[in-house]
């Protein structure tokens, strides 16, 4: 169904008021490429979207659909992943359930389900789901594998070891261990790389956490034993990784004795061994009791790579982005993305050969909490001007990917999955008008 931005306003506030609102937003943001599209159905409640391309040009979209609160569990509801499939010649197709075990998935925007295509057009998941422990018979969380196209004839993997430990006497949810905030990545020549934070060493919920990893060599049908990568990682900070040259570039947020949670990126070779010492981002330090749940956003192409991320301490704060050749040790060129915003947080990256896009969401002194999107030509060396790309209504949570020839963005807006696709021939104009 495709959805221009004044049904998405009238939907809400009316005709009158929506054609007022979408006169002042034209009148003070650049005309994007192409209209919203909406990817969940009506009626539902949808959120925590993540994208992927294969190399024909499909997009593949996996989100997820909120179900009815679990007493006694916190936050956790019974939800379910869907998957949409949006061909570059037509529009989105029926989205289909992921999850055999229904309300089993335990995925937010904070700890989002994972999508990835590999050399081959394979498209992965990974994602948490709802479990039992085998140990001490407790509510736990764990991380599931899914090959999703062509489907794998085994049923989905549990990558994650059962861990002894129990921490439901701490948790606020009530489960003896998690392995959650995950990210799965395909290394150029098609192996599959699956990260998550585990809490199978952890004395207390809030204590620093590991990040584990386990790597697939044969397309998701076997994975190796999850493998701890590093310690004194704050626990709910969100990693991301991208491959950038010939190693994997992996953010998290280490914890130092003084509880500083500054962004750091390290990197990783093909069988996940360390490779040099964590680089920390940023100039001012972040020092905080507590987990800032803010996730590091990073991308790379042969030759360069990126992170963006919130920055609580600098000057300005809100979503800051650095770069570095994949030959240098430290960050550099540091920049405030969205200087003017009262608010801007929770950024998406994606790079390719000399493109790049960034992808945030934004408060300003004229208008409601949006989508924002920066590129670059040039490998980052000059950056468009921030352009709003959502309506007026509220939207947030980006997510982001980019193929040979053309970028798509999805959001969410008032409990909807949006997506936008865009040309990079359209970006390139758009660049060298708003430069």
């Amino acid at each position: 169904m495709r959805i221009s931005i004044t049904n998405l306003i009238t939907e809400r506030v009316g005709r009158l008021p929506a054609l007022v609102l979408l006169a002042a937003f034209l009148a003070s943001a650049p005309v994007i490429a192409s209209e919203p599209v909406l990817i969940s159905p009506e009626g539902v409640r949808a959120t925590a979207v993540d994208v992927a391309y294969d190399s024909q040009g499909t997009a593949w979209l996996l989100w997820v659909q909120k179900g009815a609160r679990i007493p006694g569990a916190g936050h956790a509801s019974a939800d379910d992943l869907y998957l949409t499939r949006w061909p570059s010649d037509g529009p989105p197709e029926p989205p289909i359930r992921v999850n055999s075990d229904p309300g089993s998935v335990r995925a937010s925007v904070l700890s989002r389900a994972r999508i990835a295509v590999d050399s081959d057009d394979r498209v992965h998941a990974l994602y948490p789901v709802a479990g039992t422990s085998p140990v001490h018979g407790k509510p736990v969380i764990n991380i599931r594998y899914q090959r999703l196209h062509p489907p794998l004839a085994t049923v989905a993997k549990q990558l994650n070891t059962p861990a002894e430990n129990d921490l439901s006497s701490t948790s606020h949810s009530n489960v003896g261990s998690a392995a959650t905030f995950l990210s799965l990545s395909a290394a150029p020549r098609g192996d599959l790389y699956a990260l998550w934070i585990d809490s199978r060493h952890s004395e207390f919920t809030e204590s620093n956490s590991w990040v584990y990893g386990a790597r697939s060599g044969d397309g998701g049908d076997t994975w190796s034993a999850d493998t701890p990568m590093y310690e004194s990682v704050c626990p709910c900070c969100q990693p991301d990784s991208a491959w950038a040259g010939d190693h994997l570039l992996v953010s998290s947020r280490l914890v130092d004795e003084a509880s500083h949670r500054d962004p750091h990126l390290m990197r990783f070779d093909a069988a996940l061994a360390q490779q040099g010492a964590p680089a920390r981002v940023g100039e001012a330090r972040w020092q905080i009791e507590g987990c800032p749940l803010k996730r590091i956003s990073v991308a790379g192409s042969s030759a360069r790579e990126f992170v963006a991320w919130y920055a609580e301490t600098e000057n300005p704060k809100g979503v800051w982005l650095a770069r570095r050749d994949t030959n240098q040790a430290a960050f550099s060129d540091y920049q405030a993305l969205h200087p003017e915003a009262l608010v801007s947080d929770a950024p998406a990256s994606a790079a390719g050969g000399n493109t790049l896009w960034v992808a945030w969401h934004a408060k300003t002194e004229n208008a409601e909490r949006g989508i924002y999107l920066v590129t670059s030509a040039d490998a980052g060396n000059t950056l468009s001007a921030p352009e709003r790309i959502s309506g007026p209504e509220a939207a947030a949570y980006p997510a982001l990917t980019l193929s040979a020839n053309e970028g798509i963005i999805s959001w969410e807006a008032s409990g909807r999955i949006v997506a936008l696709r865009r040309p990079l021939a359209d970006t390139l104009a758009h660049h060298a008008n708003h430069p």
